[in-house]
């Protein structure tokens, strides 16, 4: 469903994203997992078209999508929720929600899909007509994964789902992410809690200093030495 090739991105004089290939199979939930600064935000938002790269290639669905502005590729089946979940705070948890709808204009199926995400995310239903802003930060990222799924996303990107939450919270946002992988939904995820990410994700890639240090399945990754050479250059690690 994904291909990236060679991709570089760079912000001036710095380098961001060197030479990146990332490749995501249809249904398979994807993990890129490092330091700060390693450039995994970077990667989403060049995926999503926010951000344009100096080189490589970004292909969706067989074709590139370089180019393309973040609005026409929600169209096409890209959903971002990006880092502090940017919702708007002074709209109802409604319209917040209603907001990811907005490349679509069936009705019923409009109406169908937002009674999914209040079934997966039963608080939202409770603050429905609450204005966002005064939602906890658990449930502002609810709220921002509910909005994205509205759009009908054959491929949800989430940077950082767990940044900020209490393990409770964390827990229930990654339940949802299994039961939307059970439906069919393919998944690109950036953490940096590394034990989150390894038991969440089928394959994993591990960035470092804007690269590709190492790549695997999760199963074979954690509490090898090399993925600990991979990661941050040492043993030092977020295990949350």
């Amino acid at each position: 469903m994904l291909a990236i090739e060679n991709l570089q991105v760079n912000y001036g004089s710095i380098v961001a994203l060197r030479g990146v290939d990332i490749s995501v199979a249809t249904g398979e939930i994807v993990a890129v997992i490092g330091p700060n600064g390693a450039g995994k935000s970077s990667l989403l938002m060049t995926i999503a078209g926010v951000v344009k790269p100096k080189a490589g290639d970004v292909k969706f669905d067989g074709r590139s999508i370089l180019g393309e502005a973040p609005e026409k590729l929600a169209a096409s089946g890209l959903a971002l929720v990006p880092e502090g979940r940017h919702i708007f705070g002074s709209l109802s948890v409604a319209e917040n929600i209603a907001l990811g709808a907005t490349p679509r204009n069936d009705r019923a199926g409009i109406a169908a899909d937002t009674e999914k995400v209040l079934d997966m995310f039963p608080v939202l239903r409770d603050r429905f007509r609450q204005r966002a802003g005064n939602l906890s930060g658990g449930e502002q990222q609810m709220l921002a994964i509910a909005r994205a799924l509205l759009s009908r996303p054959k491929l949800l990107l989430l940077d950082e789902p767990s940044l900020g939450l209490a393990p409770l919270i964390v827990k229930q946002v990654y339940d949802a992410i299994y039961a939307l992988r059970q439906q069919g939904l393919t998944v690109l995820v950036v953490e940096q809690s590394v034990n989150r990410a390894l038991n969440a994700a089928d394959r994993a890639y591990v960035m470092s200093g804007g690269a590709i240090a190492m790549v695997g399945r999760s199963s074979e990754l954690q509490g090898t030495a090399a993925f600990d050479a991979a990661y941050f250059g040492s043993s030092q690690r977020s295990r949350a």
